[in-house]
């Protein structure tokens, strides 16, 4: 009977050994893919919202705009703008919300501001934006989103192995 019960408590602590050990390389690759950002030359950052999404199919976390604090600024962004002074663009609402979308500019010195809150200061910024001509990652002709601008800055060697604070799981 304790032959048993010491075989029985080897194989249990064989299998939490190999399960933590898996669960360590599961993270330590998820943190190599779901890790990474870029900081943007404004001062704001692209990265995923977490290593896991439960909310997701597959997974997957969304690629999500955060201020230099890890605040997310925005999720589901599009279409998205860059400039060196001035992210900008149009944040959609949760899937199934009844919130309207909102148009937005974040910078430095001001932090968010929206245009349903802040008009006045929201048409001053975005006209400030809009006149830099020096878009970054995608022209003003292209409508693109937080995903597509995620990929194609991170494959840009200035903005090419930046990590940031990610949380585990979101749900």
């Amino acid at each position: 009977m304790i032959s048993v019960f010491r075989v029985f408590i080897v194989t249990l602590s064989g299998f939490a050994i190999l399960g933590g050990l898996a669960l360590s390389a599961l993270v330590s690759v998820y943190s190599l893919k779901f890790g990474q950002c870029v900081k943007l030359p404004n001062g704001s950052e692209l990265s995923y919202e977490a290593f896991v999404d439960f909310g997701n199919s597959y997974l997957r976390p969304d690629v999500v705009l955060r201020d230099p604090e890890g605040v997310i600024i925005g999720k589901e962004i599009w279409p998205i703008r860059v400039t060196d002074i001035a992210t900008f663009g149009i944040s959609r609402s949760e899937h199934n919300s009844s919130k309207p979308d909102v148009s937005f500019v974040w910078t430095a010195d001001t932090g968010l501001v929206t245009k349903e809150e802040n008009p006045f200061l929201y048409a001053e910024l975005l006209t400030t934006a809009t006149a830099a001509s020096n878009y970054i990652g995608a022209p003003v002709d292209l409508h693109v989103n937080t995903l597509w601008m995620f990929k194609r800055l991170s494959e840009e060697e200035q903005y090419n192995g930046q990590s940031c604070a990610t949380r585990y799981f979101t749900i």
